[in-house]
Formats: structure tokens, sequence, C-alpha cells
């Protein structure tokens, strides 16, 4: 089955965008960037190295901060501004969904995260997109950037095979650290905790689904394991895109064709 690519948002008004939810079809889509309209027009943005951060950064990171989780901002063919959501699962490797990783739709890619102290804002490159075709819900939607400078945290992402307990009927819960608005570097927040089952019968060959609740501009972000009671840093699945007509959000699973190819990538 061939989606529609929809759902990455495009901040005309800013010069930049977002991965986002659409309206759901028959055949639901898979996100990717599409035109925001923004509100009335405002004076041009400062320059980038005079922005402000919207949500200032703890004093310290610790096991409750999700410092790991990181803005994708994305340049196209036209040097228009688009983003994503993303994980540090090492000092120089960021996870996200592949369509926000398109190299015939992107040319440049910066990383910025601002749950760091610092906030630390880097360029990232080499794009590796995972599992053939995206845009086919049978295939996953998934990848990996290479940070330029890499980024210092006490704790990174764990990537995590939860795939058999699922598959199982094992009730297992997570959680996800998203936007609190579509904005390109809106606060971050963690989601309620999250029912995950497998949306492998809906054609999800590498699928996982959560209930509905996603807000746009965060395909990509990362979906952490809960266990007794309290989310973790275990990494489980990638953002996909959201289909409200089934109150699911779509995911892919971190398992074991991922980790293998994952790990086969360090030694290129």
């Amino acid at each position: 089955m061939r989606l529609a690519l929809t759902g990455l948002v495009l901040l005309a008004g800013l010069s930049s965008a977002a991965c986002s939810a659409s309206e759901a079809v028959t055949e639901p889509p898979v996100d990717e960037p599409t035109p925001f309209e923004p509100a009335p027009p405002s004076p041009p943005p400062p320059a980038p190295e005079a922005r402000k951060p919207l949500a200032p950064p703890p004093p310290d990171v610790s096991d409750e901060t999700f410092a790991e989780v990181v803005y994708v901002l994305m340049r196209d063919r036209k040097f228009d501004l688009w983003f994503c959501t993303g994980t540090l699962v090492a000092k120089d490797r960021v996870v996200t969904a592949a369509h926000c990783l398109d190299p015939q739709m992107f040319v440049a890619y910066e990383v910025v995260a601002p749950l760091a102290p610092s906030r630390p804002s880097v360029s990232a490159s080499d794009p590796r997109l995972f599992g053939g075709d995206f845009e086919l819900v049978e295939n996953p939607d998934i990848g990996f950037l290479t940070l330029d400078t890499p980024i210092a945290l006490p704790t990174y992402a764990q990537l995590t095979d939860v795939v058999a307990r699922v598959e199982s009927g094992e009730a297992l819960t997570a959680a996800a650290v998203v936007r609190t608005k579509e904005e390109p570097e809106a606060p971050l927040a963690l989601s309620q905790h999250l029912l995950l089952t497998s949306t492998v019968h809906l054609g999800y060959a590498y699928g996982f689904g959560t209930p509905y609740f996603s807000k746009g501009g965060d395909s990509g972000a990362g979906l952490f394991l809960v266990e007794d009671g309290k989310p973790t840093h275990k990494l489980i699945g990638v953002a996909r895109q959201p289909e409200p007509d089934r109150d699911l959000d779509h995911f892919t699973r971190i398992g074991a064709p991922f980790l293998d190819w994952y790990h086969a990538a360090d030694d290129l």
C-alpha cells in the first residue's frame, strides 16, 4: 500500500517548517512536509545566532531530564526550513523518521538539544534511511543522522527491542517527549503513559501504535518504555504519523532488523 505523503509543515512567514499531523484517510498517510499558514504577518525573525530559546534549559541533567530529545531542523533545496523531532542515541548520532531525512528533499540539517546544558546547536550530515520506500506502510520509516560536532550528555537513549513482548500480548506502556505546539522550537513536554500495541494487522509490518495524542511537528519523536510507572531512557519506537480516525499515533518499532542494520552502519 502506497501512502500520499502529508504532514511536514513549512513555516512560510519564518522560512521554516515541520513534520506534523494531517487528515486521516482510508489508507492513512505518512507524515511529511506540508505548508503551514502562519497567523498575521510579523516582523522578520532575528538572525539564528540572536534567537532566544523558547524553553530555558535546566541547570543540569538528571535521570528525570530527557536531554537526548532534540529538534531536527532541515533545509530544502529552496533553503526553506522544516522541522521534526529526534533522539540522541550516542554523542554524534540522532535517530528520527526516514521521511525527515529524505535526500530528494533536504540538503542540510541542524540538531538542537533544548533540554541539555548550554542548549547546543550543531550541524548534521550523512542521512541514512532504513528499509526502503517509507511511503509504503509495510516498510519502516526510520533512519539516523551523524552530528558534525558531538553533543556530550551523561545519558543517551538506549535502542531497545520489545517487539516479542508486544506481539505476545504483554501490556506495555510508553511515553514520548513532544512539542507543546506546532512550532520549530516549541517547549517540549512528556506525554501521558500510553498503551503500546502492534499495528501489524493494519499492514504496518514494522509498526507500533498508541492512543492518538500528538499535536503536530513531532515526526521522528522517540517513544520511551515505561517501567515501574516511570519513563525510562529505553527508546522503543520512532513517530511515523497520526491517524485520528482510528485514534492512533503510528510509530516505527526498534526491532532486530533495524538494530542489525544500525550496528552494521558502525562498520562502514
